[in-house]
């Protein structure tokens, strides 16, 4: 196995991955009004100083994604604009020798379940064979940014098989979302674990049913009508006391356990950390990411 972490898509964050001890990042490219507040063309004009730095420090790029895509339209047909995102994003990560595509599929309101599903099928298989013919995986994140909805193994079963080549990239900490608060992350790796392609580490604590469906929703309606942001977007994944996502290993998963199921299934990929919270920042954030790559490195065998 090898441990990375997400970062900014930037030269710096391979040096900052070599000081941490880290083989890789991995670079998150959503829509403009995500995290990094840029377009793929924007990073991707940076492609000479990141493979500088990739060169430099031996810190590979193991995966590319776009978990927020809107790819489908009010119609449930591909969006013409996302799917040149997409692409463009897909040639960004094949040029750093990117390994993984991590992608999602949103969920259409206007159309049926079934139509929806058909929808997912066919996307996906533009998708997997893209970047198939550029040496890249697709893995589905299990992530509801986006209104990805192909997360649970209600989808999976529906769509894993008709999608060859499809893997599942798996976040336990996201099974607390559909799980309760105990997660669903024990019985989905048993029974879905031969199909996880990549791993997300993240931490997770929580009681009661998940309320990040309905923040995910106020985001999506704020990034609709951003004059209404500065007054309503305040502390919509902060300030509640029910949910956060500390480190790994000072919250609520057996990391133990899943790591028994990952060997179970021979998995020998991905394990990109993701630090994810917003109490957990600044020289606070930092020790909390020293202490996940220390507790993780003691489960790799």
């Amino acid at each position: 196995m090898k441990l990375g972490i997400i970062a900014a898509p930037e030269a710096k964050s391979f040096h900052y991955a070599k000081k941490l001890g880290l083989e890789f990042v991995e670079f998150d490219v959503n829509p403009k009004n995500g995290p990094y507040g840029k377009t793929v063309d924007e990073i991707a004009a940076g492609l000479p100083e990141l493979k500088a730095a990739m060169e430099e420090t031996g810190v590979e790029v193991g995966a590319v994604g776009r978990w927020a895509s809107h790819i489908l339209d009010a119609e449930g047909k591909v969006d013409p604009a996302e799917w040149s995102e997409v692409k463009k994003l897909i040639d960004f990560g094949a040029a750093l020798g990117a390994k993984h595509y991590l992608c999602s599929v949103n969920y259409v309101s206007g159309i049926t379940y079934y139509q929806n599903i058909t929808a997912a099928i066919g996307v996906l298989r533009d998708i997997v064979a893209y970047a198939k013919e550029r040496g890249m995986v697709t893995a589905i994140v299990n992530c509801m940014m986006g209104d990805n909805y192909i997360r649970t193994p209600e989808q999976w079963k529906l769509v894993l098989d008709e999608v060859p080549g499809l893997t599942i990239k798996y976040d336990p900490s996201h099974s607390f979302v559909h799980g309760g608060d105990h997660g669903a992350y024990i019985q989905e790796g048993l029974d879905w674990g031969d199909r996880f392609g990549y791993c997300h580490i993240k931490g997770v604590i929580q009681y009661g049913e998940s309320d990040e469906p309905q923040m995910w929703a106020k985001l999506d309606f704020l990034k609709a009508h951003p004059q209404l942001f500065e007054e309503l977007g305040k502390n919509i994944f902060g300030g509640h006391k029910r949910y956060d996502n500390p480190p790994a290993g000072i919250d609520s998963i057996n990391w133990r356990a899943f790591f028994a199921i990952l060997y179970k299934y021979g998995y020998d990929g991905y394990l990109s950390i993701e630090p994810h919270s917003p109490t957990w920042q600044g020289e606070k954030g930092e020790k909390g990411v020293k202490y996940t790559i220390k507790y993780i490195r003691d489960l790799m065998i």
